[in-house]
């Protein structure tokens, strides 16, 4: 199994708009064979900050959702709300 943690800086005034367009994955994500959680957090503190997380069966089934119509479609609009770069972990379940 592996868990994706994605760290995501929003511009100020783009917080509401990237929320809905990371809503609009969802249903089909959730559909992709090998997803098992795909859901998104907003830090606390910081609601500029936003956070993924994913689960997935294996890494090419992670991949292929990088490789997912609805991604490659949705993800470059995600981007221009983007105050910097996100930050991807990629871990394995280990216990």
């Amino acid at each position: 199994m592996v868990q994706t943690i994605s760290k995501i800086y929003v511009k100020q005034d783009s917080v509401n708009e990237f929320i809905e367009l990371f809503k609009a994955m969802i249903e089909p994500t959730k559909k992709e064979a090998g997803c098992i959680q795909y859901d998104m957090y907003q830090d606390e503190e910081d609601a500029t900050i936003l956070i993924v997380l994913e689960q997935w069966e294996s890494r090419e089934s992670f991949d292929q959702h990088l490789e997912s119509e609805h991604f490659k479609e949705i993800g470059p609009k995600m981007s221009e709300l983007m105050a910097k770069e996100s930050e991807l972990n990629v871990a394995y379940k280990i216990a």
